[in-house]
């Protein structure tokens, strides 16, 4: 059975803080990840270009392929991206998946535009020529859209929330400095204000919250879903990351190439979640209340909604150098390496929640502030490796390997004082060192020259998830967030960690081109990738002890929605050599 990685929701992964963004494992390798794009030819060629040079989106995998070619080029590359994702509902755990719903995103992109210019020493040995270069390629396509739903009579959000904010004084909740006054996460303070849940007197004379979407028994002791509720998940990414490279490279006797990159790598990376959920037949889900005049009134619940909005943007600096070497005639070798890159992070996200009666004088609506926090965040180091065999004019075939440790990803305090202060990141840095390890990525491309002026191209890349999980002393499967939960038995040595193993996710590309070259100094080129991720299971809520109508504990999992996600990415290269 193909593996499936669980995910929970974004406010819920960051529940340890009260007023938290991302800072966590999974945001450091979405970060962290580079899946080149570059110019249509590139990415034609699966980015099997490590040994190849010669074309400017190889400038970012190995510097040294900026002077491979003995003349200066001016490209650019317009494209577009399209997410395809396939997803099912189950409102009971991974047991009863619904019919697949497809959804579709597409976006422009552009994954390449670039200058170079060529020196001429005008040595026959030595150094022949030297290059100079300014270069955009762009690394990540943050592109995805998901929708499911289906029915469910057993949870709802609304109920999680509401046993969320059990034990917390409800003085507390309403508070009107409770957003910063308090340790109690957003979103249970945001579905507050929004009605999604409120306080009852139970039988034994204390108070508990309950659900809007909740009955209160008879006893005032357990309370239940009476009936169906129609749920939405919608879930979405966007925007990319892109790298600006200052580069430097020579050429030594046509046979060494040296080249040094500069990136200045930047991004926007947006995530937007939803939840929405409605009775299916109202009438079940009635709502007693006194008005002013002490009458007791009834109206019906009808639907209620959740969001979370989260935006971050990244600024860096790395260092890279690369070399390819022709040791003779046919055979091309390539390596590079990259430093770690060092990003300063501003993060802003927001939470809201809204719901909506048979009187609409009940309906309310909840925001909770804009949230903005900066830190730094130490990235991983790469290597590339390439070989290349030319068929003199005719074409080529190459194969890369390239190795990333993201076991190394750090976060940093953006200020710290004088004195010695507690390292908030410490859970997070040690949950990466431990579960996040190294990522190994294999690409193949080829090219088959038809004519001197047209050219076929194709590629394969299969790159292995990074996370890993561990076994402790006991026997149990430790996860990473089962680390951060029990992070206190690790860290004094009640529990320790034995043996890890990583999970066997595959990303796998397929990719294709053609390409024209003119007499003159015009050429294009057309590209296209498919990309296939691992499915993953997305948990909208997460698991609390849900009771029936005659008190009875249910033994139900939290809903989950399956995703199968591929992403095509579609250029066309238009340059000028000179």
């Amino acid at each position: 059975m193909k593996a499936v990685r669980i995910f929970c929701a974004a406010a819920m992964i960051a529940a340890t803080a009260a007023t938290a963004g991302a800072q966590n494992m999974y945001d450091a390798i979405e970060f962290g990840r580079n899946e080149y794009y570059g110019t249509a030819r590139s990415m034609a060629l699966g980015n099997a270009v490590t040994a190849i040079g010669g074309d400017l989106g190889t400038v970012g995998i190995n510097p040294a392929g900026a002077a491979v070619a003995g003349y200066g080029q001016m490209v650019i590359t317009p494209g577009i991206s399209i997410s395809t994702v396939g997803s099912s509902y189950s409102p009971v755990g991974d047991l009863e998946y619904g019919p697949e719903r497809n959804n579709i995103s597409t976006r422009m992109t552009l994954p390449n535009f670039g200058v170079t210019a060529v020196f001429q020493t005008g040595r026959s040995s030595g150094l022949k020529s030297f290059t100079f270069g300014l270069i955009s390629n762009q690394t990540r396509q943050y592109n995805y859209y998901a929708s499911a739903f289906g029915r469910n009579s057993f949870t709802s959000k609304a109920g999680e929330f509401a046993a969320a904010a059990s034990g917390y004084s409800e003085d507390l909740i309403a508070g009107s400095n409770a957003f910063d006054a308090t340790d109690i996460s957003w979103d249970i303070l945001t579905a507050y204000r929004g009605g999604v849940f409120g306080s009852y007197t139970k039988g034994d004379g204390t108070y508990d919250y309950a659900g809007v979407t909740q009955m209160i028994d008879e006893t005032g002791m357990w309370c239940y879903v009476p009936g169906e509720l129609s749920q939405n998940s919608v879930t979405r990414k966007w925007g990319s990351k892109n790298d600006i490279v200052l580069n430097f490279a020579m050429n030594f006797s046509d046979n060494v190439f040296v080249g040094f990159n500069v990136g200045f790598p930047y991004a926007r990376y947006g995530y937007d979640e939803a939840f929405y959920e409605a009775a299916v037949n109202p009438e079940q889900f009635a709502i007693t209340y006194l008005d002013k005049a002490g009458n007791e009134m009834t109206t019906y619940f009808n639907s209620a909604s959740y969001g979370y909005q989260y935006m971050a943007d990244l600024d860096g600096v790395y260092a890279k150098i690369g070399v390819i070497l022709t040791p003779f005639e046919g055979l091309r070798i390539g390596a590079a390496i990259q430093t770690p890159t060092m990003y300063t992070i501003t993060e802003h996200w927001q939470n809201s929640a809204s719901t909506t009666y048979a009187d609409m004088m009940f309906n309310a609506n909840g925001y909770s502030p804009e949230g903005e926090y900066s830190y730094n965040y130490t990235a991983p180091y790469s290597a590339n490796f390439g070989l290349a065999w030319t068929f003199g004019e005719r074409g080529f075939v190459s194969v890369d390997y390239e190795l990333t440790d993201y076991s190394v990803m750090r976060f940093h305090e953006l200020h710290r004082g004088g004195a010695p202060m507690e390292d908030i990141f410490a859970i997070h840095n040690e949950t990466n060192r431990y579960f996040a390890g190294v990522a190994h990525n294999l690409r193949i491309g080829a090219e088959l020259r038809l004519t001197p002026a047209f050219s076929l191209r194709a590629g394969y890349g299969l790159a292995t998830s990074p996370e890993r999980h561990w076994t402790n002393d006991r026997g149990e499967d430790v996860t990473s967030g089962d680390f951060m939960a029990e992070y206190e038995d690790y860290q004094s040595g009640a529990k320790f960690l034995v043996g890890s193993a990583y999970y066997p996710d595959r990303t796998q590309s397929v990719s294709f081109g053609i390409g024209y070259s003119s007499p003159g100094s015009f050429f294009a080129d057309l590209g296209a990738v498919l990309t296939s991720y691992p499915d993953t299971v997305f948990v909208p809520y997460l698991y609390y002890d849900s009771y029936d109508a005659a008190g009875n504990l249910q033994n139900v999992a939290s809903p989950t929605i399956l995703n199968h996600v591929n992403l095509w990415n579609v250029a066309l290269t238009i340059g000028w050599r000179f």
